[in-house]
């Protein structure tokens, strides 16, 4: 099915899509605020939260960009993007793991859901 908005506007709302500051992730500063963690440090993945010092890094996955097997759902309009869009996401999420632990960082990824839980 074709998009029902042009490529400028939909590059307009798109661009509305925030990647910080959502509302998981300040759930989830508020429940580790004080354990050492900084919220969006500078280190290879982007993770959400992490510590050089203790190499750790935290990463919020989002149940519909990381593929929840318990909450996705895919969509049923232009399905092939979405399909593509998710498949790599979930590629870079490996990729990105892998990496990390062969630096000899722990990495932690939590469910969207489960910190909207606590």
């Amino acid at each position: 099915m074709a998009d029902i908005f042009s490529k400028k506007e939909r590059s307009a709302i798109m661009s509305k899509v925030r990647s910080g500051n959502t509302k998981v992730e300040l759930k989830a500063k508020q429940l580790l605020k004080g354990r050492g963690l900084r919220y969006q440090p500078k280190i290879f993945g982007k993770p959400d939260f992490g510590s050089k010092k203790l190499k750790i890094a935290v990463f919020i996955d989002g149940c519909f960009w990381h593929k929840c097997p318990k909450h996705f759902r895919m969509p049923v309009s232009n399905s092939r993007y979405w399909r593509l869009k998710i498949d790599r996401n979930l590629k870079r999420a490996k990729e990105v793991n892998k990496k990390l632990k062969e630096k000899g960082w722990k990495v932690v990824r939590v469910w969207e859901h489960k910190v909207n839980k606590s």
